[in-house]
């Protein structure tokens, strides 16, 4: 089978987020979508966690998924070292996707560019960056009832709450201001 190259169509299909994608099917959308964000977190965390412990950015990099939206191999490896020196900066949101600067994950595919949903709003991402490491300063840390932890900007702050906001009593997150003394400890930058 031969692959085509990535279409608005392929951006809508992969923002759509569709029914079944998840195999936690019967559980809670907040539940199902904090899942899938973990999923995708997952070679973030292994290079924070490589980073620290002193292996270099470009060996954290070969974690990073291959962005093939970009045509060349050297663009491509250049994104993968920017992801991992993201990645390793603990200062940052850990969110694996970019947002909004106000309103965090609520951006809908539209001219061309992931644009905010909400009235008045004018945040939009470039096509090529909204799948990547978001790259804002952590100003909380989220538990979720999964038992993890994330560092969130206050876009992305704002939008899990909203996602949450209607969950069920025993099912919610909770939010922890973030600390300055974990701001010290960040690598990379």
């Amino acid at each position: 089978m031969i692959k085509r190259g990535y279409t608005d169509v392929d951006v809508r299909n992969d923002a759509a987020w569709p029914r079944g994608f998840a195999p936690e099917e019967q559980m809670p959308p907040e539940i199902r979508r904090a899942e899938r964000l973990r999923g995708r977190e997952t070679g973030y965390r292994l290079a924070e966690s490589l980073i620290a412990h002193g292996v270099p950015v470009e060996t954290a990099a070969l974690l990073m998924a291959v962005p093939h939206e970009e045509r060349s191999e050297q663009r491509q490896w250049t994104v993968r070292v920017q992801e991992a020196e993201l990645a390793g900066d603990t200062r940052l949101c850990s969110m694996p996707v970019r947002g909004c600067r106000e309103h965090g994950d609520t951006l809908v595919w539209r001219a061309g560019q992931w644009r905010c949903r909400v009235p008045k709003c004018r945040g939009y991402r470039p096509a090529k960056h909204q799948r990547r490491h978001c790259d804002h300063r952590a100003v909380a840390v989220i538990d979720y009832p999964s038992g993890h932890q994330r560092r969130v900007c206050a876009g992305h702050l704002a939008s899990e709450r909203a996602v949450w906001a209607d969950a069920p009593e025993g099912v919610t997150i909770r939010v922890m201001a973030r600390l300055a003394v974990l701001d010290g400890a960040g690598a990379g930058r």
